[in-house]
């Protein structure tokens, strides 16, 4: 009885191994991709509002359109958010920018001309808060932008007067991206940045460059006169870049 017991179950073994494991882990989630286009929204605008859902949103301003990673119920959810979000009053809107070059001194100096009438207002502003005497304009500068793009100009109609040799202003201004606010008058700009290359008198009839260099991001009001800076020449003088936006009906 024993050796009949013993065979049964050494020929169940084999029988045992061939059984199939049950696998007791949960399915992963379904995933879907898709590619959206946008006719009005800017793409990054539309990027940072889709956050709040769970799913892989990329943007691409050049073909202006979304690549989408995620779950059917949120690729619905995103694709409804998107036909909301993406209607003509999203459409890009044309910005221009002014840039004005002030430079405060103690003295009438080497530089530039008197500053403009409209921004009389600002030089009071700059007087009441740094201890120069005088602000002349050393350079203006225009830019059109369109909003969710990139923009920049150079400039160099500025100069600096050094006896009879006059040496040119050399200015560059850029700007990542821009965009409008909710209330339709507030101008956001991304990673400005604006560089000036003034000349600097090393020796009589030797010159060399001295670079000022600022980055920030700025929030504007239509029509406002901004400050966006002060960069120090030496220590009697510093140039200030004056900033205006308006929207291009």
């Amino acid at each position: 009885m024993k050796r009949q017991l013993m065979a049964f179950v050494l020929l169940a073994l084999p029988l045992a191994a061939q059984e199939p494991l049950v696998n007791t882990s949960k399915p992963a989630p379904a995933v879907i991709q898709k590619l959206i286009p946008l006719k009005y929204a800017d793409p990054r605008t539309v990027q940072d509002l889709l956050r709040i859902f769970e799913g892989n949103v990329i943007s691409n301003t050049e073909m202006h359109a979304l690549a989408v990673r995620a779950s059917p119920q949120t690729m619905q959810a995103i694709e409804e958010a998107v036909a909301r979000l993406d209607t003509p009053a999203a459409a890009p809107k044309d910005i221009d920018l002014t840039i004005h070059l002030l430079v405060g001194s103690d003295s009438e100096g080497n530089i530039g001309g008197p500053a403009p009438k409209d921004l009389e207002s600002v030089v009071t502003q700059l007087r009441n808060t740094f201890p120069f005497k005088n602000y002349r304009q050393l350079d203006v500068m225009t830019l059109r932008t369109r909003t969710g793009q990139r923009a920049g100009t150079e400039s160099s109609g500025g100069s600096m007067q050094f006896g009879t040799v006059a040496k040119p202003v050399i200015t560059s201004f850029s700007l990542n991206s821009s965009s409008v606010g909710a209330d339709g008058t507030t101008v956001r700009l991304d990673q400005i940045r604006s560089n000036t290359r003034i000349p600097v008198e090393t020796q009589p009839g030797n010159f060399s460059y001295q670079e000022l260099t600022l980055n920030t991001d700025l929030d504007i009001k239509e029509g406002q006169k901004v400050v966006m800076g002060r960069m120090g020449i030496n220590r009697e003088q510093a140039l200030f870049l004056v900033l205006t936006a308006r929207l291009v009906q």
